[in-house]
């Protein structure tokens, strides 16, 4: 497998992991509404709190389950940080681990969710894709053929 294809698995999966956990821990750490004062590098992760979206919209969760997937996030946020900081390991093998990290993260998150929940997020996913697939496709003005 090519370098650009492991590191575009890697965005790919640390683009899920941001999109699993973002919603649920903003909203875990707190239901006011963003201040309106704040300067701009501030204001954005604030912006979505109490609001639901990505793979996590409309789950439902409990504080419980909230507060087990801060520790889970927090816990793998703190082992990709050695991994990175580790200068035994190749740029490779830290890409590996780091991307074993998260989806053990993405596992045990999966874990928490009762069955509905499950189905809910996949629903969500299959949406996402679903608009992404759609993003990329040529509109369909490009597509029709030229008249003679």
């Amino acid at each position: 497998m090519s370098r650009n294809s492991i590191t575009k698995q890697i965005a790919v999966a640390a683009g899920f992991l941001a999109l699993t956990f973002a919603p649920g821990i903003t909203r875990a750490q707190s239901s006011q509404p963003p201040a309106q004062d704040q300067d701009q590098s501030q204001a954005a992760p604030a912006q979505h709190q109490g609001h639901e979206h990505g793979a996590m919209a409309g789950l439902n969760l409990t504080d419980d389950q909230k507060a087990q997937m801060k520790k889970i996030h927090e816990s793998t946020k703190a082992q990709v940080g050695a991994v990175k900081e580790d200068t035994s390991l190749t740029a490779d093998q830290k890409a590996a681990k780091i991307h074993q990290l998260r989806r053990g993260a993405r596992e045990q998150v999966v874990k928490l969710l009762t069955p509905e929940q499950r189905q809910q997020m996949k629903a969500n996913l299959q949406q996402m894709r679903a608009a992404r697939q759609q993003q990329q496709q040529p509109p369909q003005a490009a597509q029709a053929q030229p008249q003679n």
